[in-house]
This record gives structure tokens, sequence and C-alpha cells, in this order.
């Protein structure tokens, strides 16, 4: 009898022995909430069409939680595409949240109505008007690219794009593993990477490439046994790496999509880990949050990562939807569903501008390299845009149906660079709305 008391008591001891081990691996440095945190705001009506000189209210409203009723904000601070109270060109907002269309069609037709909720948590709320009955439309205004035969081409296989400080293209090319700087109409400024190699400063298979506001550049790696993000600074001066692979915290192994906050915290999505990775400027493991699933705010291959003005953080899955959460991974909604046969089934990435649109880079059941058809004879569909509260505005395609999306950069002034891949050649189209 003892030795069978024995026995069990070192079962017992060694079960114990493994929960800690497990709960490290699942850590995730915050305490998990599955509901929205206490003082977040809400804006309705979310989208609307108006004609000229129409009226429409808005309002916000912070959210009931647990014991505690929705409530209207102490203050609420009205304006029009972050002009305070608006203009004749693009309509005035009172103080009470009442718009007033201009009595001119503006161009674009597509206005921001922007809520400031000091007491909020998130605390910047946006809301769309159009005028017009018809969506938004984008039209191309230019596009450049490489030859995948041209032997001085220096791309092969882009996957990721951003902006640098100064407004220039940065793109991460996985298929010749470099990172490269372009101007906004395709001109060769510079390789930013020390080469291809698995030493710091070099990169293999690059996929994601941003900057930060101190203008430093940020690279993810998907291959090779060592830490999974890199820094340069502005000049290409290579500064540090961090983010050991792993599936413990704070360790990646594939990032598909990173942005940093108001706060200047980096947060990159990781495909294999299913979770949300977020780190200080220094690249110091502050939280990770997330977890494989179907059911809303679980993932199923995150690939796509953006964050808001207000801190409140975007991921698309592959399969569909994208998903709100709050900073600390709180979910708060979801939108863009695949929509077989004639709408999007795979969803690559998201990016956003500065009022929280959310672009999608989608794909057809043709997946990696099919352009979506169906939508008519000769129309295709590369991107679609929804604003910060999962209403839809708009979709566009890439000008020529060879060329698939891969994902895309937006900048305060609402230019969308899009980069592609095609058959032939490699290389970004621009965009701008009508």
């Amino acid at each position: 009898m003892n030795t069978f008391i024995s026995k069990k008591l070192i079962l017992i001891s060694f079960i114990f022995t493994l929960c800690p081990i497990s709960a490290q691996m699942k850590n995730t440095g915050i305490e998990k909430n599955w509901g929205p945190r206490h003082n977040r705001a809400t804006i309705s009506p979310s989208l609307v069409h108006l004609e000229l000189s129409e009226k429409q209210g808005f309002k916000t409203v912070m959210v009931a939680t647990r014991l505690m009723a929705a409530d209207v904000p102490k203050e609420t601070n009205w304006a029009v595409n972050d002009i305070p109270g608006g203009n004749p060109t693009i309509g005035i907002i009172d103080e009470n949240g009442v718009y007033t269309a201009p009595t001119s069609i503006p161009s674009p037709r597509e206005i921001h109505i922007c809520a400031e909720v000091p007491e909020a948590v998130n605390r910047f709320l946006f809301a769309t008007v159009i005028i017009g009955e018809e969506e938004p439309k984008y039209k191309p205004i230019h596009i450049w690219s490489e030859k995948k035969d041209d032997p001085d081409a220096r791309m092969s296989g882009p996957h990721g794009i951003g902006l640098d400080q100064e407004g220039n293209i940065l793109i991460a090319d996985r298929g010749s593993s470099s990172v490269l700087r372009y101007s906004t109409t395709g001109d060769f400024i510079e390789r930013i990477d020390d080469g291809s190699g698995s030493k710091p400063g070099e990169v293999n298979e690059p996929r994601e490439v941003t900057s930060d506001v101190e203008g430093r550049i940020f690279v993810t790696d998907s291959k090779g046994d060592r830490p999974r993000v890199q820094v340069w600074n502005h000049k290409g001066e290579f500064q540090k790496i961090f983010a050991e692979k792993g599936r413990w915290q704070g360790m990646l192994l594939r990032a598909h999509g990173m942005d940093f906050d108001h706060l200047r915290r980096l947060f990159v999505v990781d495909v294999d880990n299913m979770a949300v990775k977020v780190y200080d400027k220094n690249g110091t493991s502050l939280f990770d949050w997330g977890e494989e699933g179907l059911a809303k705010g679980q993932f199923n291959a995150p690939h796509g990562l953006f964050v808001d003005r207000a801190g409140d953080v975007f991921v698309t899955g592959y399969y569909g939807p994208t998903q709100k959460f709050s900073p600390e991974g709180d979910f708060i909604t979801d939108f863009g569903y695949g929509d077989p046969p004639d709408g999007a089934v795979y969803f690559h990435s998201v990016s956003g501008d500065k009022w929280g649109n959310a672009y999608l880079s989608v794909r057809s059941k043709g997946g990696y390299d099919g352009a979506m058809e169906g939508l008519g004879e000769g129309k295709h569909l590369s991107i679609m845009k929804f604003n910060n509260n999962g209403s839809f505005i708009t979709s566009w395609a890439y000008s020529a149906i060879e060329h698939s999306e891969s994902e895309v950069a937006i900048t305060d002034d609402g230019i969308v660079y899009g980069l592609f891949i095609g058959p032939n050649d490699v290389g970004v189209e621009t965009f701008v709305q009508e």
C-alpha cells in the first residue's frame, strides 16, 4: 500500500511539474478578458450615403461593461477629415455631432467623421460619409515593374511593402532574399540589408518590412535558426536583431504582418504560432495573445496586421475573416468573410490608413496566383476596403488581370501603393480615389 501511494504521489508530482512548462509556453503576459475592457466607446452610424446639403447626426456611446450601463461620454470633440468642425468643402459638423454635407461634390467623395473621446481607451473613433449613392472608385495613376527574365532585375518574389520616413517604398523580397528601397515611381535607390545569409544584418527570405517614427526599418525573416526581426536605421545601417525562433513568449516562427501603435510598441502576427507578439521599441517582449481556433477571437492562419490610431489591432485570417481587437487581445468585431464563388476566398494581408480604414489584399479560389474573376466579363478584384468599424466601403483591382495582389501601403494623403506579382513581371501599381 505504501509503495502504491508513493508511486501515486510521484505521478501527481510529475503532472504538476509539467503544468508550469505548459503554462509558460502559453504565457501571454496579460490576464485574458474575453470582452471589451472598461471605458471603450463606439460611434454610430458607421456608414451613410448623403446627398448634397443633407444632414446626418452622429453620436458616441461609452460601451456597457460588467455591472455598468452604457453612458454618454463626458466630452466628444468632432472633426471632419481631422479638421475641427470641418469646412464648406468637405462638410460641417457641430458640437452635437450633426454633420451637414457640402453644397458641391468633393473629391474624393469619401468623408471621414472623426470623434475624439478623451475618457475612452480607444480615444479616436471614425465613421464614413459617402456623398452620393455609388461606392467610391479608385483609379490607377502609375505602374512600374521589373521583368522576371531581366538579368538586372532586383526583385523576383516580393512579399511585403512599406514606406520609409521620406515616403520612399520599401520592399521585402523573398525570392532574392533582399530588402530594397525604391522611389515612388520605381527608381531603385539602394539595398538595405548586408546580403543574403544568416549573420546579423543579412536576410533569408524576408517577408515583411515597416518603419517607425524614428525612421528605423524593421524586417522579419522567415528562414534559419536565429532571431526573426532585424532593425536598420533610416540610412541603412544595421542596428540590432531580436525575437528568437520558437514558440514561447516573445518568440517567432513565421511573421506575416507588423505595425506600431501610438506608444511605439511593435505588434507582430505569427502564422505558425497563431498569435500576436508585442514588443517595446527596443525589441523587448511585453506580452503575447491569441490562440488557434474557429471561434470569434481565435486565429486560423493569421496573415496580416495593422494598428489604428486608437491602438486597436486588426488581424486578417488567410481564410477570413478580419478581426478587430483591443491592444490586449480582447475581441471587438469581425468582417470580411469568404464569399465564393464570386467573392473573396483568401485574404493575404491587411493594411490601414490614418483614418483606421482596413485594406484587404484578397484572392479567389484560384489561390496565390489567381486574380479574382467571376464578377463580370473582364473584371477582377484585388483589394477590398472597409472602414474602422468593419463597414464595406469599396473594392477594386490591379489594371492587369494577370497581376496577383500581395500587400499594399497607404500614405497619409490616401495614395495606395499595391505590390503585385505577375507571371512575367513584379512591381507596384499606384492608386488614388477619384
